[in-house]
């Protein structure tokens, strides 16, 4: 059947964990959206901790947003994003969507953003599909480290964009994983093929690069919309050098330790590599008086990746997630 025909029910849905201001900038581009043709969509938010902090920003909107969409709320009390992620799918399903789009609510949305991310839909055969993901610009208030990470990141954006544009279509991403920062899944991809976002990997991180594997690996067709954009609103602290590090060190430890279980001889080859990257640490230390707004980040990365894979044989095991930053 036509996709262009079929009324959609979407759920659009984000996980929150006492971020206020951050969720707050999220709810205001949500009622900014265009709302697409042919489609009837609920906005949602899912709370993951014990008690509902961010209840009061949710019903300070009211029950629906200046654009018509009705705005929900929902407490998940297990710990761990992928127990928030299930929780946003099972309650999408229980409202008869077809389809379920994530972002992260350190974000703000493109105003055509739903609308673009819905045509590619409607344009492809996927069940499953990514966009990029941008830095929204400085506040103002940063220290030049600040300013100078900053400007890595959005390189480091700019740069994994680019690729993906030259890589992935609507038909096929090329190999670029699919994340909950920018996403767009069939609701049948939970109910018809079981691939749910492993609950084992509580604070990990990862689970969204898993249900992607697990998607490709089913044999459904995955697609990228190249136009359809979220912000990123970096707090502070996560402009550091030594925060981005461990960022890597968890990225990395979580990749290689699902690498271990799944193709263990392709993982080990991957640490074989270890002397290899750090002679391109070396490198890029080199290099950053030259490239201070490309290397910088990339010393920070390419460091925590050392010592995430390395420190496996040690019994080290990400926690990337336990910690809330951005309040």
């Amino acid at each position: 059947m036509d996709r262009h025909l079929i009324h959609l029910k979407i759920t659009v849905s984000a996980l929150t964990r006492q971020r206020p201001e951050m969720l707050s900038a999220l709810l205001e581009s949500w009622g900014g959206m265009t709302v697409p043709e042919n489609c009837s969509v609920q906005c949602l938010v899912v709370e993951n901790d014990t008690v509902p902090h961010s209840e009061a920003v949710v019903q300070a909107y009211g029950e629906t947003l200046p654009n018509g969409m009705p705005l929900l709320y929902a407490l998940e009390t297990e710990p761990g994003i992928p127990f928030g992620r299930n929780c946003a799918a099972r309650h999408a399903i229980a409202h008869g969507s077809d389809l379920l789009c994530f972002m992260d609510d350190d974000e703000t949305v493109a105003q055509d953003w739903l609308d673009r991310l819905v045509t590619g839909y409607r344009t492809s055969s996927a069940v499953l599909l990514g966009a990029p993901l941008r830095a929204a610009p400085p506040s103002g208030a940063e220290t030049a480290i600040q300013r100078l990470m900053l400007s890595n990141i959005e390189n480091r954006y700019l740069t994994k964009e680019r690729k993906a544009s030259k890589r992935a279509t609507l038909e096929d991403t090329g190999g670029v994983t699919i994340v909950t920062n920018n996403w767009l899944g069939e609701t049948r991809l939970f109910t018809d093929h079981n691939i749910w976002f492993d609950e084992t990997m509580r604070m990990t991180g990862g689970t969204d690069a898993k249900f992607y594997a697990e998607t490709v690996a089913a044999g459904l067709p995955v697609g990228w919309v190249d136009n359809a954009f979220v912000y990123e609103r970096i707090p502070p602290e996560r402009l550091s050098f030594w925060y981005q590090a461990a960022r890597g060190r968890d990225q990395s430890n979580a990749y290689m330790r699902r690498r271990l279980e799944r193709r263990p001889l392709n993982a080990v080859m991957q640490i074989a590599t270890a002397p290899l990257r750090m002679v391109i640490l070396v490198g890029l230390i080199v290099l950053l008086p030259f490239q201070p707004k490309k290397r910088f980040i990339d010393i920070a990365r390419t460091a925590g990746w050392l010592v995430g894979v390395l420190s496996i044989p040690f019994g080290y095991k990400s926690a990337l997630y336990k910690k809330v930053t951005g309040h």
